[in-house]
């Protein structure tokens, strides 16, 4: 009796290191990058938030399936602040807010962080990504401050309704570099991840007039775009139509070619403005060189390019390439609308949905 029960408990065993061993080799056969490599912590509303992404690689011809994401918020002395987590429980799991958790086979995605609002005490985010309810993974990220170099001031005097910002729903956040037909276009980062997308409204907060089937019946057509700070130009396009339209396969040699006409405006430590879907020909007076001062007059609200209304698209980034990142911006002396008040603020960023208007 003995024997046979030395012979069970060493199958037992056997099985154990065989499941361990698995195990191992399925840990292996995943790989868990974030982009940027330094994520930035911007304040929105006075809370922090952190906008990067996890590129995830399955190299095995196994299929994958993402079933919970947990964070580990740490303080300076890697005490926790908070904890939180998605998961597959209930009959509408919150795992699903995930566009995509399943890897079939050999494959890489892009997986927008699920958490961008953090405790503004937060030194560490400590990630654990389980696949397959058994695959557990960690991830650290140690995101930094940012502090702009330049004061800058809204692109635009007239009241503004941003009608999409960068939160985690805007499509300038949800750019997916990874998708094989923007891969092979050359892109492989968020030039847009902190990008603006402004409209001008009335006086009775209005965007256009009739059925704004015309550009002309837009508010903001032709308004003018000033420069937020000083700098220099260094890409300029002005010749394009007001068609809404745009080459595709010639965003391979140039990646701007999705806005359109266009002014990039270089400031202090190689921070770059972008001004985009300007209307044609109103920057023909500007040349590439050109220095500009704050307040200047660069072009008018246009809808070249890939645009679908008229209005002006505005980012910050720190390249023109196809590895451009987007970088976040704060804006000086400025009215936040809040209905029928409005309040002063000195110096913030703005979110989709806020109304506003240069003092």
């Amino acid at each position: 009796m003995q024997i046979i029960n030395q012979k069970i408990d060493q199958s037992l065993l056997l099985l154990g290191l065989l499941s361990m061993g698995s195990l191992v080799s399925a840990q292996n056969s995943i790989k868990i990058e974030h982009f940027p490599k330094d994520p930035l912590i911007e304040i929105v509303n006075n809370s922090s938030f952190v906008n990067f992404d996890f590129k995830i690689t399955n190299s095995s011809a196994d299929t994958l399936k993402l079933t919970k994401v947990e964070i580990h918020c740490l303080d300076k002395n890697n005490v926790l602040i908070q904890q939180k987590f998605l998961d597959n429980n209930g009959t509408a799991p919150s795992i699903n807010t995930i566009p995509s958790t399943v890897w079939n086979g050999v494959s890489q995605k892009l997986l927008f962080n699920p958490f961008p609002e953090i405790n503004s005490v937060t030194e560490k985010l400590e990630y654990n990504f389980i696949f397959n309810d058994s695959i557990e993974l960690k991830h650290i990220i140690e995101p930094k401050k940012y502090s702009q170099p330049d004061n800058f001031i809204l692109p635009l005097k007239e009241k503004l309704l941003v009608y999409d910002a960068h939160d985690l729903n805007s499509h300038h956040r949800r750019f997916d570099y990874e998708f094989d037909f923007i891969k092979q276009l050359g892109f492989s980062s968020n030039f847009m991840r902190y990008a603006y997308d402004f409209a001008v409204l009335d006086q009775n907060n209005n965007q256009y007039s009739g059925k704004g089937e015309n550009n002309t019946e837009w508010i903001g057509f032709g308004k003018e775009v000033l420069a937020v700070a000083d700098g220099e130009i260094i890409a300029i396009e002005t010749n394009q139509k007001d068609d809404k339209q745009f080459d595709v396969p010639s965003l391979k040699n140039n990646p701007l070619a999705l806005y359109g006409n266009y002014i990039v405006i270089k400031h202090n430590n190689n921070v770059l403005s972008m001004y985009a879907h300007l209307q044609n020909n109103s920057s023909k007076h500007l040349k590439k060189g050109d220095k500009i001062k704050q307040g200047e007059v660069i072009g008018q609200i246009g809808t070249s390019g890939s645009s679908f209304f008229p209005h002006l698209h505005f980012e910050v980034r720190n390249s023109i390439d196809h590895k451009a990142e987007g970088i976040p911006s704060y804006f000086s002396n400025f009215d936040l609308y809040l209905g029928s008040q409005k309040k002063t603020i000195k110096k913030a960023t703005v979110t989709t949905g806020d109304i506003i208007k240069s003092k």
